[in-house]
């Protein structure tokens, strides 16, 4: 049975503080569900705009880093190891993450400190997530303490 059939949680990170905070709930919430989690990190390469500083191999090869390294500092932190499916995409934060989640229990995100109406005048990821996700989406803020278990969060769904 694939993840997509079967109850799963998605997270979006993006090697920030609210990302690791989103992961670091995404992990624990996956381990009391008993569910697996898949880990997602969207990224881009713009032959124009990154001529000289990188190319498409590196950006891919740096967001498969990225990604193994957050996932396991967010397991030592929490003490909870999910299956984790981890996933390096390439493409658009928001339509990646909203296809990623098709068929999840929860999409989970971190947040800045910007405020929501801001997130909603500048279309953020959150923002066009928590419009065009198929299932609930938590949206962890960046000062989340995981010793607060499952503190404060905005769900929509």
């Amino acid at each position: 049975m694939t993840t997509e059939s079967r109850p799963h949680i998605v997270v979006g990170i993006e090697g920030t503080s609210a990302s690791e905070a989103a992961l670091q709930w995404a992990v624990r919430e996956a381990g009391l569900r008993g569910c697996p989690l898949t880990v997602v990190h969207a990224w881009s390469f713009d032959p124009v705009r990154d001529a000289g500083k990188t190319n498409e191999h590196a950006e891919r090869r740096a967001s498969v880093c990225m990604i193994g390294a957050e996932v396991a500092t967010a397991m030592r932190h929490v003490g909870v190891t999910p299956e984790v499916i981890e996933r390096s995409v390439h493409g658009s934060p928001a339509r990646t993450l909203v296809k990623e989640s098709g068929g999840a229990e929860l999409l989970v995100l971190g947040r800045g400190h910007r405020s929501g109406m801001i997130d909603v005048l500048r279309h953020s990821v959150s923002a066009d997530c928590v419009r065009h996700a198929s299932c609930p989406v938590v949206i962890i803020p960046d000062a989340w303490a995981p010793a607060h278990s499952h503190g404060p969060v905005a769900a929509s769904g």
